[in-house]
């Protein structure tokens, strides 16, 4: 449940801090394939703009319409959306969760695997996104929604470690599969702390996180090597 708090700080009695479930779906392979759209097209787009910019806005909203209503789209952070879900709302429906973002998974594949045959437009750097693929992050905390200017924004240490968590070694143990990591309090309160393959991360700011990885697109959700 979200709760209004006071601060002394100008619109403190705005804020709303609550226990929420923090999304970030980030696609993979997206920088590299930006600047290879680029270095083919040009920096002016005077020829118009590539098709693969549509194929990209195609990919994201699949992301942001698979994980609704349950959560509810924070912003798109450039190659990622980020998402957040009231804790109350998922906690203990840890089956539930993971089927929805398998159903999200297989939406961006399916538009992935459009995208290119649908499209008359071809070069070397747009069929590319056919390489495109997703890294998901699920972490539980107390965030606050503060007042921004015209719109608002969550913070808070919560925030922080969910988005620390797209850089990380997972990648280093699967190889390059498309994943989700859950973090041991997101795994827990799901009631799934078992699940996959236990993981740790390190930052020099945030410390170490415990949690668990979990491939998605395969119908067994342990099915990861050791």
């Amino acid at each position: 449940m979200e709760r209004a708090t006071q601060s002394g700080s100008p619109g403190g009695a705005n804020a709303l801090a609550g226990e929420r479930y923090l999304l970030l779906a980030d696609i993979s392979g997206y920088t590299v394939f930006m600047a290879s759209v680029e270095l083919a097209h040009g920096v002016d787009f005077g020829a118009g703009i590539p098709v693969a910019y549509s194929v990209l806005g195609g990919l994201l909203a699949a992301v942001v319409e698979g994980v609704e209503p349950d959560f509810t789209l924070v912003k798109l952070e450039g190659d990622a959306v980020f998402a957040v879900a009231p804790a109350a709302s998922l906690d203990g429906q840890g089956d539930r969760v993971l089927a929805k973002l398998g159903a999200m998974y297989r939406a961006f594949t399916e538009g992935r695997t459009r995208a290119i045959p649908a499209s008359d437009h071809i070069c070397t750097a747009c069929p590319a996104v056919a390489h495109l693929d997703l890294k998901v992050v699920l972490h539980r905390g107390v965030a606050v929604r503060q007042a921004v200017g015209s719109g608002s924004d969550l913070l808070g240490p919560a925030v922080t470690v969910a988005h620390r968590l797209l850089k990380n070694t997972v990648r280093e143990r699967i190889g390059y599969r498309p994943y989700l990591f859950l973090t041991d309090a997101a795994a827990t309160a799901l009631g799934l702390p078992e699940i996959g393959l236990a993981h740790r991360e390190a930052y020099p700011d945030a410390g170490q996180i415990e949690g668990r990885i979990v491939v998605l697109g395969e119908p067994e959700h342990d099915s990861i090597p050791t």
